[in-house]
């Protein structure tokens, strides 16, 4: 594609997982009328469209039990949109120390290009208290951003903190039928996630010598050539070395 080789490192992947984990331990309680807890419930979570799930609420498998059992909670990508007030220098670039036997080389990728991923939760249940027991499990965590760690590049060990922020919440009452049917209380919350996408990885060799030629502007002086090196000569980012300047103060005309 695009004349390039393939290459592919799973960050989309990873923001779904993100964004997923957020919301898999969460719990329901059934209590009776002093307090007590009689039944423990964890909330399954699923990825796809909540239009599937509310079309099985009322379906029986073979057993004559019910198809989709609440609550449960679901999630899907709805969009991506490129955000220009994040976007970093093109030219800019993430360098880390080659894995492989070459020491003198370095992974480069240049500055990933920032989008903006959407995303929506939805909370199905049966009946308010276990709707409102979910929501006010999530909803005191977003004023309105959670900052969640997140592993972009692994190759290259990128972990950035990453803002997910809660742009709104929407509560319908969905009913299938008439009013004898099987009930459903649907919650859905939009998110806003800042991700980042990179592109082609690279080698590039290590640089441990500068030369620059410098004179002073509009004087007929000859050049001088400043040489700056490193000490020792193979020194890696992760050892102890300086740097040794020389002067060619008669380089000539350049």
């Amino acid at each position: 594609m695009l004349g390039n080789p393939h290459f592919y490192r799973g960050t989309i992947r990873n923001y779904v997982i993100a964004f997923g984990s957020m919301f898999n331990d969460v719990q329901i309680k059934r209590t009776n009328a002093a307090g007590a807890v009689l039944k423990t419930i964890d909330v399954p979570l699923a990825y796809g469209p909540i239009q599937k799930y509310l079309t099985r609420i009322n379906m029986l498998d073979d057993g004559g039990n019910a198809a989709i059992v609440l609550p449960r909670m679901s999630f899907e990508i709805s969009g991506f949109t490129y955000s220009p007030e994040r976007k970093l220098s093109k030219v800019g670039k993430i360098t880390k120390q080659n894995n492989s036997s070459d020491i003198n080389k370095k992974n480069v990728v240049y500055n990933p290009v920032p989008y903006d991923i959407s995303f929506t939760l939805s909370v199905m249940t049966k009946n308010a208290d276990d709707a409102t027991q979910i929501v006010e499990q999530i909803l005191p965590y977003f004023t309105p951003s959670f900052v969640i760690p997140i592993k972009e590049v692994g190759e290259m060990g990128i972990v950035r903190d990453t803002p997910l922020t809660l742009n709104s919440v929407d509560y319908q009452d969905e009913y299938e039928g008439d009013y004898l049917s099987r009930r459903s209380l649907v919650w859905t919350m939009e998110f806003t996630m800042q991700g980042f996408l990179y592109g082609l990885p690279r080698e590039q060799k290590l640089i441990r010598t500068a030369i620059t030629n410098t004179k002073k502007l509009n004087t007929t002086d000859q050049f001088t050539k400043n040489t700056i090196t490193t000490n020792p000569s193979d020194a890696l980012e992760t050892d102890n070395f300086s740097f040794v300047n020389t002067f060619d103060e008669d380089f000539g005309d350049v």
